[in-house]
């Protein structure tokens, strides 16, 4: 069960409606709106949500606020409550980072660049972003994305942090650089005119100035002091000597007034007060619950009149907390005074939010109350279905706290954490969760029927150790394909089939694995069957998921044999597979959608290329599985490279690398990033670059060809030809001719056709750069033949002028006239289209040029055509519209739409 985000964290406390002003402060808040940062960093007690509640009740600002407590140092939890706080400001911030809340492995800089900084800038007013009890955040990702969201914050936000401790960001250059307000302590304290006033207007005090001189300096001007020495001080005969007597350091103080608070309550609050302390937040249901009482809701009204340190957490006043130094004194008290009971609390509590369903709270509090058993049992009912949705975190945390000789003596929770390992890339651990699966699974015998009856580990049946054990085969068989071990994930897979039952998720699941790992050793028809028969499994037991990415791994297959049309139908199979019972299209889509972009990229359809890849990606965001969304960023750099966008492809680039750089993904899916990058550097001329890519790769002419890296060896002949058109004296030509000549004898082996293409182009280029021109026709000619069928287009135009003129002399001879006609077309009308925009932007300062497409869309910017209309017009998707838009800004170094037509005015682009 997902827990849901809880709305009152975000609730703005309301001001109490006898506060005493602070004017001076209010100004000093309403001074640094025009800077990023105001902090507000005073220890507990100084009334930060109170001052802050009040100064928003005064401000015109809107204001996106988050109360942040320990559960919130979770990078996709904190996401998700910042997201959600910000589109209360504008619903459009944070559409492009929603998706990455389901990915199971996400950085601070993947949200940074998933466009949330842009969303930000394109809110029409100012506002203000409140991180209230930031002192509770320790995670290192959640600090630096805030500090990162700072480092690139646009003026439309105002942060405001209220914290207990200075966060752990460069401080002292936001100070230096006049970016950053400070309220802290000193200006926090109440002044003596303050104290008079809360005392006497607030609180109904009237006392001498000698005794306000001097409860002030016994407190400090420290609020939460005061508070509680007022409260203590009510009914009291000689007041005076009870300020006379109040002195201590602050914790000394605070224990001494609580105890007074406390007694002057009656004894059925006190119990009240001590029971509930456990609780982070509580309704009237859940203290009555944990309690046994039936009048909590009369009570909690009775305590928020009283002021007794409470705060209601939404305007229906049905969730409330303790002042957080109320509460922490309250639990210190119970665990001095009746250590028995807490954990019993614990464990009411952990039964109340088990029959709601909030199983993340339920698992806290059977922790806290050491009931592990029942942690255990909550655990194995709802890590899985917790880690499909990307909780890994979670289950992390669960697994964790649970004792660990526990963990090892329950095989499902064993299975459970080697999942979760694999899946959040500890693959290292994974053969040690296995080992003690195995060990727990031969610890427990079968019993008697008494023994049975007392046992403390649940005994699996003789059919749910066959279920375990196919568990371990399947993960084992995962884990073996990733490392590359594929004789190892064939066996391992093989037993999975043999001992899971046919309607299992895993054994869906388990086809995959086999025909990944038949793709891996070069049999295509192996590996074709291996993904029908998953897919047909996956459908018969309404896995969708599995069905539509065995369907779309089928279609890859089918395109590796150069079968382009075929495989476009497979995709789009996958695609309408990939759509719930009520029409809406799953997360899953944007697999097949990447897939379908790419084809038409193939094509020369960019248009069609741009909108599916688009979606693609953005889906495969939202999916969160680390291989999708590699592959859709990988395919669309391609996109960006074929339409001549290198800041674009770069950026792109950056955001895949950073992705393989903290997970590992599919050994094929590094080989297409590597190429990628070689184009974009041999492109912009950094041959240089290449060839320290070379040096680092490890590759060599005469090494091991590896179908399990896609014959990423292709790569390096690449650099190679490269080398040799540069210095034709050199080997470098040898040995390219060297090794592309063992690879084409491996594409053939395995029927990769499309391999072929790539290396027969390849080959002709290098007979090119050795003046063989004769050869360089006649293996362009076998190229030309292997490729027509499929109607292959961008694999030979990428190559530019060397293609080119390749393409006019076989034309001039008579070589596949009517096909290399057409890619010659294709290759001089992209030439022409890129010389024309070469001449529009050469007498501008613009870093990279507008595009054709993209200057359509500017001069439509100037109309008062939204996005939608705009999309109408030009016969393409709103997507793909806004997608030109946001490379326009970036082109054009603006920000909005009024920003772009002076810039573009000023450059006589209009």
């Amino acid at each position: 069960m997902i827990n849901p985000l809880l709305e009152t964290k975000l609730y703005i406390p309301p001001p109490r409606s006898a506060w005493v002003p602070r004017q001076r402060l209010i100004k000093q808040l309403n001074d640094g709106t025009d800077l990023k940062l105001t902090l507000v960093s005073a220890p507990a007690g100084f009334g930060k949500t109170t001052f802050l509640s009040a100064w928003i009740a005064q401000s015109k600002r809107p204001v996106a606020w988050v109360s942040l407590d320990k559960n919130d140092n979770d990078l996709h939890r904190f996401l998700g409550y910042l997201l959600t706080a910000l589109q209360k400001i504008n619903r459009d911030i944070g559409k492009s980072a929603q998706p990455l809340l389901n990915s199971p492995q996400i950085s601070p800089s993947d949200i940074l660049l998933s466009g949330l900084i842009n969303e930000i800038a394109n809110t029409p007013e100012p506002f203000t972003l409140v991180l209230d009890d930031y002192h509770e955040i320790s995670d290192k990702q959640v600090h630096e994305l805030v500090a990162l969201i700072l480092d690139d914050q646009p003026p439309q936000m105002h942060m405001v942090i209220s914290s207990r401790a200075d966060p752990p960001w460069p401080l002292a250059r936001l100070r230096g650089g006049g970016e950053l307000s400070e309220i802290r302590a000193d200006e926090l304290r109440f002044t003596t005119k303050e104290t008079a006033t809360f005392l006497d207007n607030v609180l109904g005090f009237s006392l001498s100035s000698e005794d306000i001189a001097t409860l002030e300096n016994r407190t400090e001007g420290w609020i939460a002091g005061l508070q509680m020495a007022a409260i203590s001080m009510k009914g009291r005969k000689d007041v005076s000597g009870f300020i006379k007597s109040f002195r201590g350091s602050h914790r000394f103080v605070l224990d001494y007034l609580v105890e007074e608070v406390l007694d002057q309550q009656s004894s059925d609050i006190q119990e009240f007060l001590l029971l509930t302390s456990i609780l982070e937040r509580m309704t009237a249901p859940l203290c009555n619950s944990v309690t046994g009482r039936d009048d909590s809701h009369q009570i909690l009204a009775q305590l928020e009149q009283t002021n007794m340190f409470l705060v209601h957490l939404d305007d229906e006043r049905r969730w409330y907390r303790y002042h957080h130094l109320f509460a922490d004194l309250l639990r210190g008290r119970i665990k001095h005074t009746q250590p028995d009971l807490v954990p019993a609390l614990h464990r009411r509590a952990s039964e109340w939010f088990e029959n709601i369903e909030l199983i993340e709270e339920a698992v806290v509090h059977a922790n806290a109350g050491e009931d592990y058993k029942r942690a255990a049992r909550l655990v194995e009912q709802n890590a899985m279905q917790m880690i499909i949705h990307g909780k890994h975190p979670v289950v992390y945390r669960w697994l964790e706290e649970l004792p660990g000789e526990l963990v090892r003596a329950r095989p499902w929770l064993c299975i459970y954490q080697a999942w979760m390992c694999y899946w959040i890339g500890m693959r290292e651990g994974v053969e040690e969760c296995l080992q003690n699966t195995e060990q727990a699974l031969e610890s427990i015998s079968i019993p008697s029927e008494g023994e049975k009856r007392s046992a403390k580990v649940p005994i699996p049946t003789e059919s749910e150790r066959q279920h375990i054990a196919g568990y371990i085969a399947a993960i084992k068989a995962h884990n073996a394909l990733t490392s590359g071990k594929i004789t190892l994930a064939l066996e391992m897979a093989q037993q999975a089939v043999e001992l899971l039952p046919g309607r299992d998720y895993m054994r869906s699941l388990v086809g995959v694995v086999l025909g990944a790992a038949h793709g891996s050793q070069g049999d295509v028809m192996a590996a074709r069957r291996a993904y029908a028969e998953a897919s047909e499994i996956a459908q018969k037991c309404s896995h969708q998921i599995i069905c539509v990415s065995a369907v779309t791994y089928l279609g890859m297959e089918q395109a590796k044999q150069a079968l382009l049309q075929v495989a476009f139908g497979t995709y789009h199979e996958a695609l309408e597979l990939a759509v719930n019972p009520d029409g809406e299209q799953l997360p899953i889509a944007g697999f097949p959608l990447v897939k379908l972009g790419d084809l038409s990229r193939e094509w020369n359809d960019l248009e069609s290329a741009s909108c599916d890849l688009i979606k693609g990606v953005d889906a495969c965001a939202k999916w969160g599985q680390a291989d999708f969304l590699a592959d859709g960023y990988v395919a669309l750099s391609r996109l960006q490279l074929a339409g001549g966008n290198l800041g674009d492809a770069r950026n792109t680039l950056q955001k895949v690398e950073r992705l393989v750089g903290r997970v590992e993904v599919d050994h094929f899916i590094v080989c297409w990033l590597d190429e990628c990058r070689l184009r974009l550097w041999l492109s912009e001329g950094n041959l240089e670059a290449a060839v320290n890519w070379v040096q680092t790769s490890g590759l060599k002419v005469d090494g091991d060809l590896s179908y399990h890296h896609d014959l990423e060896h292709i790569n390096l002949a690449r650099v190679l030809v490269a080398q040799g058109r540069q210095q034709p004296s050199g080997t470098f030509i040898e040995e390219a001719l060297e090794l592309l000549a063992r690879l084409l004898v491996a594409a053939k082996k395995a029927g990769w056709i499309h391999k072929e293409i790539k290396i027969l182009i390849l080959q002709a280029l290098a007979h090119q750069s050795a003046s063989d021109h004769e050869e360089a026709l006649t293996t362009l000619a076998r190229a030309l033949t292997r490729a027509e069928p499929g109607g292959y287009v961008r694999t030979f135009i990428d190559e530019g002028i060397p293609m080119g003129k390749m393409l006019r002399q076989a034309v001039a001879k008579g070589i596949a006239v009517g096909y290399a006609g057409k890619l010659l077309a294709a290759l001089e009308e992209e030439a022409a289209d890129k010389q024309s925009q070469l001449k529009i932007t050469s007498s501008h300062s613009l870093v990279e040029p507008l595009s054709k497409r993209e200057l359509e869309v500017l001069r439509f910017l100037t109309t008062h055509l939204s996005s939608t209309e705009i999309a109408s017009e030009l016969i393409i998707s709103k997507n793909t519209v806004r997608s030109h838009i946001k490379r326009i800004y970036g082109k054009l170094n603006v920000h909005n739409r009024r920003e772009a037509i002076l810039r573009a005015e000023e450059l006589e682009l209009l």
